[in-house]
């Protein structure tokens, strides 16, 4: 079983009818067990992977942009959250937590002391008016922050910082092509990332080393969308349908919106790494993750390239940037015929990917 949902189990529990538990779960908690989980516990996820995975376990499960608007005020005794990387994203879910809380009801906070764990626990308990209470779990900490009469009195004094409101979507990166919208809660949020940059500069070059102009086009692992505009910017000479796949809310619904916003034939997907996608494509570009929220995973990479290999067509080609110390090389041999390194610049390399 997870570490992580092992600590938190006792408090995923229920033991009456009026108790209701909220797992709030993030990329952290990819390799937790729901089959463990009481049956009046429910969880939200902004993965479309954990969301799966829960609901394969008879779990109520509910995948979207950590939208709490789905739940009634006081409708939990228990909210649990294993804290998130980004520090927005962990400041949204501890905002809503108060609302979601009947009286006497517990938020638990969970985490690293390199994570922030702490710092989330004091800030916690300063919005709820209250103390945190915080003890060591091996090399992890667990506050419990609990409801009490006078949380809610004054609260909207306490909330804690968001530059914007969380849900919102604004244009803040400026690229050649316009201004692209995005917002916190995916990856590499408000930057263009250095790896996605490199590979946008060759994306002329990818192209026209097609014997016939590309049709289609899957963008795996989309974020915002930065690769599917900068393809649709550079490949104008004929239709290029173009579909964009995710596995989290906020990405997805940011690349919506730049799809609209630059005028993209194509479709966006919440998906996990395309595995509802049937269709093959004569393109593929992909800057693959190799982050699991806090620790870093080869697996993510190996599960990318299998997807590129049964997503593009014989007589297509994959384009992947990822950085120099990943092995794409040799993941890449074991489903593809080629792989040539055609750059490599500013920590990462750029390698084209075929069957042929």
């Amino acid at each position: 079983m997870n570490a992580s949902l092992l600590l938190l189990q006792p408090y995923l529990q229920t033991t009456s009818a009026n108790e209701r538990c909220l797992l709030v779960a993030d990329e952290n908690l990819i390799d937790i067990s729901f089959t463990h989980l009481g049956a009046s516990t429910q969880v939200v996820s902004n993965r479309f992977d954990i969301a799966h995975q829960a609901q394969l376990a008879n779990c109520q499960s509910h995948f979207n942009d950590f939208d709490f608007s789905v739940f009634p005020n006081a409708g939990f005794t228990r909210v649990v959250y294993r804290v998130s990387k980004e520090k927005l994203v962990a400041h949204h879910i501890i905002n809503h937590s108060l609302r979601l809380l009947a009286d006497e009801g517990e938020l638990i906070l969970f985490g690293a002391k390199n994570e922030g764990i702490k710092t989330y626990a004091s800030k916690a308990a300063a919005y709820f008016n209250t103390q945190a209470i915080v003890t060591k779990r091996g090399n992890d900490y667990l506050a419990t922050i609990r409801k009490n009469c006078a949380s809610q009195s004054g609260a909207e004094q306490r909330v804690l910082p968001l530059k914007r409101p969380y849900e919102s979507l604004t244009p803040i990166i400026d690229c050649t092509a316009g201004q692209l919208f995005s917002k916190p809660g995916l990856f590499g949020w408000n930057k263009i990332d250095r790896g996605s940059a490199l590979l946008s500069q060759h994306l002329k070059d990818f192209f026209a080393a097609f014997t016939t102009p590309p049709q289609s086009l899957l963008d795996l692992g989309c974020g915002y969308g930065y690769l599917s505009v900068m393809a649709a910017q550079r490949q104008t000479k004929n239709t290029l349908r173009i579909v964009a796949t995710d596995n989290c809310a906020a990405a997805t619904t940011a690349c919506q919106k730049n799809f609209a916003a630059f005028n993209i034939d194509g479709e966006v997907i919440a998906d996990d790494c395309a595995s509802s996608v049937s269709s093959t494509f004569d393109a593929l570009l992909c800057n693959p993750p190799f982050h699991q929220g806090f620790k870093t995973d080869t697996r993510l990479t190996e599960k990318f390239v299998e997807t590129a290999a049964q997503r593009v067509k014989d007589t297509g080609r994959a384009l992947f940037v990822v950085n120099q110390f990943v092995p794409l090389e040799r993941i890449a041999q074991t489903v593809f015929a080629r792989s040539e390194k055609i750059a490599q610049a500013d920590g990462f390399k750029l390698l084209v990917l075929s069957h042929q």
